[in-house]
């Protein structure tokens, strides 16, 4: 009987880890450090395309400690403009961690393709 109960204990285990979680993203703010000033660099990255090229149009992302964050500029309050002196150097900026579409700057995006997962808006740079 107890043979049994660890058999039907690690099947239950088993099935449970292997089910499949579907998860929609949508563009709703992290907890992660929304509210204060975050110090980090202001890298600039190649685009690459689903076939694996790497085009000439460059994109900007904070490296904070090891992680690197795609800022999406049309959903912050600053601009790539703005941005541009601090390339390569420090900056501290009001930022708000997101999950979702990076490419896609419209509500009505459904019938076409984007990158998702986690990126930053900058609210303000701080001085």
């Amino acid at each position: 009987m107890k043979k049994f109960n660890l058999l039907f204990i690690t099947v239950l285990i088993l099935l449970s880890s292997c089910a499949s979680n579907k998860k929609i993203l949508t563009a709703k703010p992290m907890s992660i450090n929304n509210s204060g000033a975050t110090s980090c660099e202001l890298i600039e990255k190649g685009f690459t395309n689903k076939a694996g090229k790497i085009e000439a149009r460059k994109e900007l992302y904070l490296r904070c400690s090891i992680q690197d964050y795609f800022i999406k500029i049309c959903e912050g309050n600053v601009t790539y403009e703005e941005l541009k002196p601090y390339l390569n150097s420090g900056i501290t900026v009001k930022m708000e961690i997101r999950e979702g579409m990076w490419d896609h700057c419209e509500e009505n995006s459904a019938y076409t393709q984007s990158r998702t997962g986690t990126y930053v808006i900058i609210k303000s740079i701080e001085k």
